[in-house]
């Protein structure tokens, strides 16, 4: 089964006002934004650059060699930009207001895009996360309520929104469509009704508060939603859109990665639910936020970090290597912790890996390596 890199081989020569843009042109839009466009791209204030102009840019200023040598999730995520930029579809797109911001103080990171299109309409795509343990971490801590990449990127949606004639889509993958969400919610008026649709790729959820406020039930009905079957950020917090659950080339947390969603011509190939495995952890996870009180969670989820980078890595793709010896790493971790942390820890871990062998198999503990693609 193909995936959206695939998607661009197959449709490239279609044309948006030929055949307009679909959700994999949405994953694509996302894609694009985990380029690292620093110093590259236009910044806001500065002229538009086609994406052919940046596409030539950034391969003087990266080799693939280099490029290649990145261990993150979404460390493939510069292979799209060429390829858009040779299809009809894409070839003619600009970029402008290109904003990167990253704070390791304040554990905080932004970054976003415009993205002008051949119909007339803008997208702007939120970055996420890739599979830092740190950038998780980022998404666990929306428990403990806003944090300062949403507000950046209500601000950001606002500027882009208030400036501009064009209808937008708004969207990102993992952080970047929880972001793209809150944004559109909380924008003013008159940029929230320039929104066509709202692309949520795997990204978490939110409080229950949030959910109840009439500006997000104002544009839930433009939320698209979309998952893989196993879900482990997508599933954090709560939603209050049904997701669109795709199938995946690869297994568990490695799921994640956008460019082993399966394609089918200009849509994705659907599974009919989420997981068991996933729902597992979902469970455990909103259990022990029910157990922890609202004002230790911030310390819990960093003991449940601090556990998590034990073994000595610093991405999901470095814990991949390690499979039960890492675990043992992360017990012997645990056993440290104050009692309340530990036990709730403890019992993340062993459920985790007692009801999903799909967890750790993801995480490199089983030797027949990634799900064949069906």
């Amino acid at each position: 089964m193909g995936n959206m890199m695939d998607y661009l081989d197959w449709r490239g020569d279609l044309s948006l006002t030929r055949e307009p843009f679909c959700e994999v042109d949405n994953l694509l839009m996302a894609y694009l934004a985990y380029v690292r466009m620093d110093g590259i791209a236009p910044a806001p204030g500065e002229p538009k650059k086609s994406l052919r102009e940046i596409s030539e840019a950034f391969f003087q200023t990266y080799s693939e060699e280099k490029l290649k040598k990145e261990k993150s999730l979404t460390r493939l995520a510069w292979k799209v930009m060429p390829k858009l930029v040779e299809s009809t579809r894409f070839g003619n797109i600009w970029i402008q207001n290109y904003v990167n911001y990253v704070s390791q103080e304040k554990e905080a990171q932004f970054c976003a895009m415009e993205i002008l299109l051949d119909d007339g309409t803008a997208f702007v795509a939120y970055r996420g996360t890739d599979d830092t343990i740190v950038g998780w971490k980022e998404d666990f801590a929306l428990v403990t309520g806003e944090v300062t990449a949403q507000t950046a990127a209500v601000d950001y949606l606002n500027y882009v929104g208030g400036g501009s004639e064009r209808m937008l889509r708004v969207g990102g993958h993992s952080k970047g469509g929880n972001l793209a969400v809150y944004a559109s919610a909380r924008c003013k008026e008159q940029v929230q009704n320039l929104i066509l649709k709202v692309y949520d790729n795997d990204g978490p959820g939110f409080r229950q508060e949030f959910l109840e406020t009439p500006e997000l039930l104002a544009v839930t009905p433009k939320i698209v939603r979309i998952i893989p079957e196993y879900s482990i950020i997508g599933l954090l917090l709560l939603h209050n859109v049904k997701p669109l659950v795709v199938k995946s080339s690869q297994n568990a947390a490695m799921q994640h990665d956008g460019l082993t969603w399966e394609v089918l011509g200009n849509h994705f190939v659907y599974a009919k639910e989420v997981g068991a495995a996933s729902l597992v952890f979902d469970k455990t996870l909103k259990n022990w936020m029910g157990e922890i009180e609202e004002s230790k969670r911030e310390a819990f989820i960093d003991d449940f970090f601090s556990v998590l980078q034990a073994p000595g890595v610093e991405t999901l793709t470095e814990l991949q290597s390690g499979g039960l010896r890492n675990l043992k790493a992360m017990l012997s971790r645990a056993e440290e912790l104050q009692p309340e942390s530990k036990k709730i820890i403890q019992q993340l871990l062993k459920e985790i890996w007692n009801s999903s062998t799909e967890f750790f198999t993801g995480l490199g503990a089983s030797p027949h390596g990634p799900k064949s693609a069906k």
